[in-house]
Parts: structure tokens; sequence; C-alpha cells
């Protein structure tokens, strides 16, 4: 069996595993990424619809700003990546039993709205974000590490303690208090807990009593201190940057590629077997960096005869956020009143979370550039507690999904009573569906519930069970969200550079800012706009960047890649079209060079790729890849 080696093998490639694998590689480490699909991101991703594009899960991103909790913003400064983001206006708005709550950046303005549901308890209330508030910005946000609790230095916490002693008197208690416990410090009112209650769930499926207090401080000061943001073109744009700094520094990806068993000697964990297509080859590393679920790594990668059973247990056992479900609809611009916002959440009366708890995104309100003129891209998400068939392909199954479908159109008409009769498209995910592109079993998106009982301290660390094992991502200490699961990252990345003596990534003061924030017209949002230049491009080849950009975003992403099966040299066509979205010039050629025996194919052959390309059925003319490859090809 063919063997390839390298000092770390990332499995997967979420933001956590990219975040990872792209730090690492930086620092020079040879580092190979597996992936089972065919791009990367995860649930932090984009796909195509007929010209329309359509994230399939995150479509707002917190801690891109110079302020507050901001672990992106540190990450592609860090890797020296440039990264367009867009900024929210407000962070989002709440419908709370039928009235709307706005969350303004002045929390002022927010105790204004308070006032109307509360009147004769904003003095707790005022008391209660006044204690949060100093220890979100002296002891939270005023960490700069970026690393979860149990992965730094004992030096360094003994050094801030000697520092700041009062700080570690605030912080640890709060690791063993639930929000509850301390929001009724300050209000005994029972509409006041219902009320933080709902704000808790709508960020992770938790009521007040079951979500820890430093959790709890974190999200509800972020709701007015660092401000939401969207990335141009779709959410892949995100992972699509850290995996363009991931190429530039050396890494290596493999796509279609599943890690099947992880390869030990004795106790140490020293690489895995994958398999891409009907290839089966061993990839032996130093280290392991796993950033999928614990339950697929227990009873899946790790070999039975290192299986634990006592392990095993635990994890069926821990208590997972509630299965999502997910409506992605393409709707005329009457279908929508005026004066919504990118981001709605909807919590409806009572204690219990509820099927019609949603998150209404609108990512085109933002970017109008993700569908045509006279429409909007839509997505809904929220949880289920319906019990889904087992077999996809049953009868049971397609009649769960049509009722699943109907219940979110009846839905949202509820809301937007034209809804129903703009619709232009629309689909549903099950939690089966999420499973399938995910591997995030029966569509538990968030992993184990961030909840008291299996809180900060008890989840998963980045050192794994076995020597040489880490991990990232959704399980872990850090994780839940696009901000917790990064650092789960930096963590994961730290730790690895700290075995090996080298140095580890801090937050500094940097001389270029590489977030760049645009606002939401198209033509200020393309890559390469005005005075900007691509990282490792001089200025005749930006240009041809910004060409390539323009052609390659007609490609349509299709999951049966037509061309790719119709091109003589089988290239990678969708991969090489989506990382010239990204700005991924090097990536782009690695992909294309990498699958050419010899000089490039596609000078003699008839553009056998653009006979077949989903895009002529869209823009009249297909996309025009041999052209674009020959470009890549002469950069």
């Amino acid at each position: 069996m063919k063997a390839i080696n390298c000092d770390v093998l990332v499995i997967g490639s979420g933001l956590s595993s990219l975040t990872c694998g792209s730090l690492l590689a930086k620092r020079g480490c040879s580092v190979i990424l597996v992936e089972s699909n065919p791009s990367p991101g995860g649930s932090c991703g984009s796909f195509r619809a007929k010209g329309r594009t359509l994230d399939i899960g995150t479509s707002m991103f917190f801690g891109f700003g110079k302020k507050g909790f901001n672990p992106h913003y540190f990450v592609m400064n860090e890797l020296e990546e440039e990264i367009d983001v867009i900024k929210h206006p407000y962070m989002y708005r709440l419908y709370y039993e039928n009235t709307p709550i706005l969350f303004h950046q002045n929390i002022e303005d927010y105790f204004h709205q308070l006032e109307v549901l509360f009147p004769h308890d904003m003095i707790g209330i005022r008391k209660f974000y006044s204690y949060i508030e100093d220890l979100y910005r002296n002891v939270i946000a005023k960490d700069t590490t970026y690393m979860a609790p149990t992965e730094m230095r004992k030096g360094e916490m003994f050094l801030s303690g000697l520092k700041d002693p009062v700080k570690n008197i605030k912080i640890i208690p709060l690791l063993y208090k639930s929000a509850g416990d301390l929001l009724r410090k300050f209000v005994s009112s029972v509409e006041v807990i219902r009320f933080f209650s709902k704000l808790t769930s709508t960020y992770c499926y938790t009521t007040l009593d079951e979500t820890p207090a430093i959790l709890a401080i974190t999200m509800f000061m972020e709701n007015h201190e660092g401000g939401a943001y969207y990335t141009p073109g779709g959410s892949f744009q995100l992972p699509g940057k850290l995996e363009k700094a991931f190429e530039k520094y050396g890494g290596t990806i493999h796509y279609n590629t599943k890690a099947t068993s992880l390869l030990f000697e004795k106790q140490k964990v020293v690489g895995a077997t994958v398999k891409k297509g009907d290839e089966s080859f061993v990839i032996n590393a130093q280290y392991v960096v796993y950033g999928g679920t614990l339950l697929q790594l227990h009873t899946s990668l790790i070999p039975p005869t290192h299986q634990k059973p006592s392990r095993i247990k635990y994890i069926k056992n821990l208590n997972m956020t509630y299965p999502s479900v997910v409506c992605y609809a393409v709707v005329d611009k009457e279908a929508l009143p005026d004066g919504l916002l990118p981001v709605q959440m909807y919590a409806p009366r009572g204690e219990a979370l509820t099927e019609d708890e949603i998150t209404l995104y609108i990512p085109s309100l933002a970017d109008p550039s993700l569908c045509n003129s006279d429409e909007h891209v839509v997505m809904l998400i929220g949880p289920t507690y319906r019990l889904w068939p087992n077999k996809k392909e049953s009868l049971n199954y397609k009649l769960e999904k049509d009722f699943l479908k109907e219940r979110f159109v009846s839905l949202l008409d509820s809301l937007f009573p034209l809804f129903s009769t703009h619709i232009r498209s629309i689909k549903v995910a099950t939690p089966l569906t999420i499973e399938r592109f995910t591997l995030k079993e029966r569509g538990y998106v968030a992993g184990p519930k961030q909840a008291m009982g299996q809180e900060l301290l008890k989840r998963q660390k980045a050192q794994g069970d076995w020597k040489n094992l880490y991990h990232c991502g959704e399980a872990t200490v850090m994780g839940t969200g696009s901000l917790a699961v990064t650092i789960s990252g930096i963590s994961a990345a730290n730790i690895i550079l700290r075995k090996n003596k080298m140095k580890e990534y801090r937050l500094r003061n940097y001389s270029i800012d590489m977030v760049r924030v645009v606002g939401s017209k198209v033509e200020e949002v393309r890559i390469g706009e005005g005075e900007r230049i691509l990282p490792t491009l001089n200025a005749i080849d930006n240009k041809k960047a910004i060409i390539l950009h323009d052609k390659a975003s007609k490609c349509q992403w299709c999951l049966t890649s037509p061309c790719r099966h119709a091109c003589p040299s089988s290239y990678d066509i969708p991969s090489i079209m989506r990382k010239l979205e990204c700005g991924n010039i090097t990536g782009a050629k690695k992909t294309l060079k990498g699958e050419s025996i010899s000089s490039l194919s596609c000078i003699n052959c008839p553009a056998y790729c653009q006979e077949v390309c989903s895009a002529k059925g869209i823009y009249s003319t297909s996309v025009a890849i041999k052209e674009i490859l020959m470009s890549v090809d002469e950069i």
C-alpha cells in the first residue's frame, strides 16, 4: 500500500481544522489535510442553485472586529491573508413574543427597548449588565491568548494570577455556575428569566440554567460589542481564504478522501489509513489532529483493539444539541417586507424550546450579488423533535420531508403573508441531509450541548486519549459556533508547536490589517477592487486574478461534476473554479498541475467539459473552462 509521510495529518476541513493546519504550515510544518467532501468548510460553506449562492449553515460571523472577542481577526492577520467582510448595521433583531428587540452596539438603545417589556426590572437588568461588562472587558476579552483555558501554559496562568489576582478570583467561580445562577443575583422576575433563557437558546439551544455563566457573558456582550459580519460572495469565502493560506504555506489537501482508520504503535497514534475512490493509502504522521465528531472517532477510526468501552459509553450518553433542519429558498423581493435585517431570530412565548424557534438569514440584504436583482436568498434554521426514518430512500422519509417543507412555508407565511405566493425555488435539509454533508450524526450541528454537567472543563481537550492525537472542533472545550471552533484550532496548533519548542501564536500589533470592511454594493465587494493587491501576486497577475475570479464565479460547483467526467485528464474543475473565486491562484495551480501527467492537456482538447457545463442553462454560455485553465497554467 502506498505511503505518504508528513509532520501533521489533519482530518477534516471545518474552520477549526483549517485554522490549525494553516497555522502549523506557516511555522514550517509539513501538513496534509484529508476531507471526505469535495470542498472545505463543513457547515460553513455555500452551494449554488441556478446561479444563486446559498450558504449551507453559517451565514453570519462574529469576531472580525478590532475590538471585542475577535479570533477571526487574529487568525487572518497571523496568516497574513486578506479577507473582505461586510459589517451589518446591527447584530440582529429578535422577535420575542412578537415584540421586536434590536441589538444595537449602543447598549443604552437596547435598554430603552427592554424598558417597554420589563419596566419594573430595569434597575436589576442594568446592574447585571454592568457586572458582566466588567467581566467581559477586563477578564474575557482582555485575555489575548486565544487559547482554551485547559491548554494554557501553567506558567502563564500563574503569572496571570500574580499580575491580576482579582481576575482569577472573579473567573474561577464562573466556570462552575450557570447563567441562571448569575442573573438571579440581580433580578428575580420570571418574565426576565424567560427572556434571557430565550437569548441563550437562540445561540446554542440551551436554557439559561443549562448555559455556563462564562459562555453566556460572552454571548450577551458580543451582541453589542464586536459586531456581526458577512463574507461577500458567500460564507464559503472564509474557509476558502484559510485554504488559500494553507496552500500558500505549503500544505497539501486531499479532497474526496476519507480517513478510515487511525494507525497505532502501541499507545501512540502514528498516522491513518485513508481512501480516495477505490484507492487506499497510508499517511504517516508525527501528529494527528482530528476535527470530526467524537462518536465517529471512537467507534470507526479507532481500531477495535484500541477502543475503550467505557469511553464509548460516555460519548453515547453525552447530551447533544437538538437535531437541526434547514430550509433554503429563493423568493421575489415582494415576498419580504422592507426593514428586515440580514439576521432575524424568532422566539415564541414559553419556557421550553419549540420547533417554531427559528433563525432567519437573508444574506442578499447585505450582499446583493448572491442572486438576481429582483429576488432574495433565504435560509431558515431551527430545531426538530421528530424521529426521522433511518433509510433516506423510504416512502416515510419523503413524506416527512414534504411535511417539513409545508411546515416551513406555513411558518414563513405567518411572518410574511406574501411569502408562499412568491417562491421561486425551495429546498429543505433534514437531519439526515446534514449528516450526509457534514458527517454530524443525526444532524447535531453544534455537537454536545454546552450545558452544565458537560461544560467547559469537562469537554474534550485538545490533547486526545492517546499520545500524538489532538482534537479541534465542535466536540472540544471551545466548541460551538465559528468563534469557538476557531479558538479550538488555534489551541491545537499551539499545543503541537509547544511540544516541538516552536513559537506559539499570540495576539500582537499588526502593521497591515488583513481584514477589510467593505460596503454592501456589488461593485465594492469584488476581489482585488481598487488599490487592493492580492498577496503573493504582482500587479499584472493581480489583474489576471480579478478576471479569473469573475469568469470562475459562473461555476455551479455541481456535485455530479459533469465537466470533470467529460475531461480526458479528469481535472477537478469545480475545485479549481472555487479556489479562483477565493483568489487562491496558488491552490488552483496545485490542483491543476498535481493532476497533470505532463504539459497542460487543454491545448489540443476540443473542450468537452464546456459541452456539458451546467452554466449553459443559466447564462446561455458555459463557463470558459478551457480558457481559465490555460490562464492559470500561464501565471
